[in-house]
């Protein structure tokens, strides 16, 4: 828990702030070493900000770090008196990797938030800053768009760079424009601004959770080695796509041979769990097709002359069917967490 900047805080705004557990207290009831979620509301100048804590607003000023208004913030109290003092919590997201992967197998399908937003009185998306609703219209665009060719490629490109995977890695990098400029900070304003409807706020928590989970299965598996991608498709119920960052294998007369290996794990209604996966190399493709029974492995087995003819100009040189697949989630939970090991250490 390395802090990357410490906040002195001014005056309290409010009369109260929101503490662990839902309880209430005043800035001087704060106990130094207490931890909570900050959401920058805007800026004040002269490096000052003010920040919600709960159901309070607290002018802060920062003389070494620059907060953007929609950044949500972990905080830390590490000094009560003669002022407020408060240092952002750095990475939060690692304090969360010992917690349920839950979510990944949830789709990031947008329609039902916006749904639930136009549904709220007074135009509920139009409370909206101007980028957060662009940003939710644009994405819930992107996933109506058909995925033919080269085009699909694209698109999928576009949702990915939209996600906010590495928000909190640019607003590091002091680029403020592409950090809030995603979908997980649309989702943080609309949990800010709905905290009094609970179908918008649940909604928004459920996605903003998937998209956290990601990031926290791409720590886990670091991304030197294996990147994982979600596939944020609505006619998916789970989809995402591991590439194995190892390109190069040894032969047996210790030659290097390149080789690009990826899988899609993939979960749809009717078929179920499917994991398709790819080897290629210099002499050609290899794919596999793991269904969760032998009798759905054997149906999409027939589809194989069409298959081959999708893919005259790569030289396929194998193709097998088989019926073992597991869903995605549970997949991935056991690369996360290899047999006999846990995500939490109980060592003292």
């Amino acid at each position: 828990m390395e802090p990357i900047a410490a906040l002195s805080s001014a005056p309290v705004l409010g009369s109260s702030t929101s503490g662990a557990g839902g309880q209430q207290y005043h800035s001087q009831q704060m106990l130094e070493g207490q931890t909570m979620h900050a959401f920058v509301v805007k800026a004040a100048g002269e490096n000052k900000f003010i920040l919600d804590i709960g159901t309070n607003r607290i002018l802060a000023q920062s003389d070494s770090v620059t907060l953007t208004p929609g950044q949500s913030l972990q905080l830390q109290v590490t000094a009560t008196t003669p002022l407020l003092e408060l240092k952002i919590i750095s990475a939060p997201l690692q304090q969360h990797l010992g917690q349920s992967l839950t979510f990944i197998g949830q789709n990031l399908d947008v329609s039902s938030l916006l749904q639930t937003l136009q549904q709220q009185p007074n135009s509920g998306i139009e409370t909206l800053t101007t980028a957060s609703r662009q940003i939710l219209e644009s994405f819930f665009a992107l996933q109506q768009r058909p995925l033919n060719g080269k085009e699909g490629g694209e698109v999928l490109q576009q949702m990915i760079d939209t996600l906010g995977l590495q928000m909190e890695a640019k607003l590091g990098k002091g680029l403020k424009d592409e950090g809030t400029s995603s979908l997980k900070s649309a989702l943080l304003e609309v949990i800010h601004l709905f905290k009094e409807s609970e179908k918008t706020e649940g909604t928004a928590k459920t996605l903003l959770a998937t998209i956290e989970s990601f990031q926290l299965s791409q720590l886990r598996l670091d991304q030197d080695k294996t990147l994982i991608i979600p596939l944020p498709f609505p006619f998916l119920d789970q989809g995402y796509l591991l590439i194995d960052q190892k390109q190069e294998q040894e032969t047996e007369d210790h030659r290097r041979k390149k080789q690009l290996h990826f899988s899609l794990h993939l979960a749809l209604s009717g078929l179920g769990n499917i994991q398709i996966e790819f080897v290629q190399t210099d002499e050609g493709l290899w794919m596999r097709f793991n269904c969760d029974s032998q009798e759905k492995a054997d149906f999409v087995g027939q589809f194989s002359d069409d298959l081959r003819q999708q893919l005259a100009d790569t030289p396929l040189q194998g193709l097998s069917f088989s019926g073992t697949a597991n869903a995605p989630d549970t997949d991935l939970v056991r690369r996360l967490v290899p047999a006999g090991k846990s995500f939490l250490d109980t060592k003292a």
